[in-house]
């Protein structure tokens, strides 16, 4: 229970930083975008403070409020996903594996025998954007779909030393797939999830069979990507992802930007599903991706050809030609890196870069037909 003078200080905090507020407004011209950026900051900041304070109220009696407790991720080997209501009903058929960092979550549905797919999903998404194409793959697939940690229903750490690179992710989809007695699999990957990808093919590609790319980060060319520097502002910045009130707002912006728009546009209650997650404390793992997009980045990236110069899996492409962010211009550079025959590189002219959002039905019908 909060003590009397922790509510006092925190409504302090708030006439503070309201003070600040007001003396920005008087700010000249000539510094308008960074006052700008810092007023954005201590918005954020106020409504933390205002959402702590409230908890406290409601612990000591001053509020009152009627909202259930969200269900805890499911304890037990769900074989069939069922396609979820909401979000909840997502995370309750979701399991835990432990690990040195925390806990990840994830899905393993289908049959047990048989041919076995892990989604790698991006950011700021989670397992939840592939809810449409799970049940229609578990039907001869084994499926199995993870939150990287930071994402989804995995556990969320501060610490940001080096436990959100696409290293420690890789580990994390390994240290699982050992624990499930997983040898040979094949991946689908999605935005940052590639990245991911990438680092299990380095370690690992003769074990994986084939390779599924939907919108992914290849190369630095076509890749119209953020160019974030490492700073205190920054992480800051990144909490706005994680705000109570500017999540939605963010998540909503951030789809409607990358085509996800008109007919398409999520509803309330797919949105919800991607914002719950980031309001859990999603902001670091943000934070540590958005750093690591840098020159050492594409370095590696240029690696890539010859490493996977002897692969011999087979690789299907679909991809939304809309997406502003990867463009079209990365599927030259795939193909050349994999050779992959043009029967086996599907552009969908009419969508972006959430296709597993927009067209399932196809992505699942590709997939099945490719897998075959």
């Amino acid at each position: 229970m909060p003590r009397e003078h922790d509510l006092r200080g925190a409504i302090d905090f708030i006439k503070i930083s309201y003070i600040i507020w007001a003396g920005l407004n008087t700010a000249s011209t000539c510094r308008y975008y960074r006052v700008k950026a810092f007023k954005m900051v201590i918005f954020s900041r106020i409504i933390s403070i205002v959402r702590l304070t409230c908890i406290g109220c409601l612990s000591i009696g001053l509020l009152s409020c009627n909202d259930a407790e969200p269900l805890a991720v499911g304890s037990n080997v769900s074989f069939q996903y069922k396609p979820p209501t909401d979000y909840w009903a997502h995370r309750a058929q979701q399991q835990f594996f432990s690990v040195e960092d925390g806990r990840i979550a994830y899905t393993d549905t289908g049959p047990r025998e048989g041919p076995v797919l892990v989604l790698l999903h991006g950011v700021p998404t989670s397992s939840w954007m592939f809810r449409k194409i799970i049940p229609g793959l578990q039907e001869r697939v084994r499926v199995i779909s993870v939150d990287h940690l930071g994402f989804g229903s995995s556990d969320k750490p501060e610490d940001l030393s080096e436990i959100y690179t696409r290293q420690e992710h890789a580990d994390r989809v390994t240290a699982l797939l050992s624990h499930l007695g997983i040898e040979q699999y094949s991946l689908l990957m999605h935005d940052m999830g590639g990245l991911i990808a990438w680092e299990l093919m380095r370690r690992d590609m003769n074990n994986i069979e084939h390779l599924i790319v939907l919108n992914t980060v290849v190369s630095v060319t076509g890749f119209n990507h953020p160019n974030i520097q490492p700073s205190d502002m920054t992480r800051e910045m990144m909490r706005v992802y994680s705000g109570d009130i500017t999540s939605t707002a963010m998540v909503r912006k951030t789809f409607s930007d990358l085509g996800l728009t008109g007919s398409e546009r999520l509803s309330e209650n797919e949105c919800f599903g991607y914002v719950q997650p980031l309001r859990e404390g999603a902001d670091g793992a943000l934070y540590a991706f958005f750093i690591s997009v840098d020159n050492a980045l594409f370095t590696w990236l240029e690696g890539n050809k010859s490493e996977f110069a002897n692969y011999d899996g087979d690789v299907l492409v679909l991809w939304g030609a809309n997406d502003t962010v990867l463009t079209t211009r990365q599927i030259p550079i795939l193909q050349d890196m994999f050779q992959i025959p043009d029967e086996n590189i599907n552009i969908y002219e009419d969508h972006a870069h959430f296709v597993a959002e927009e067209i399932p039905e196809e992505i699942i019908a590709q997939t099945m037909q490719f897998l075959k």
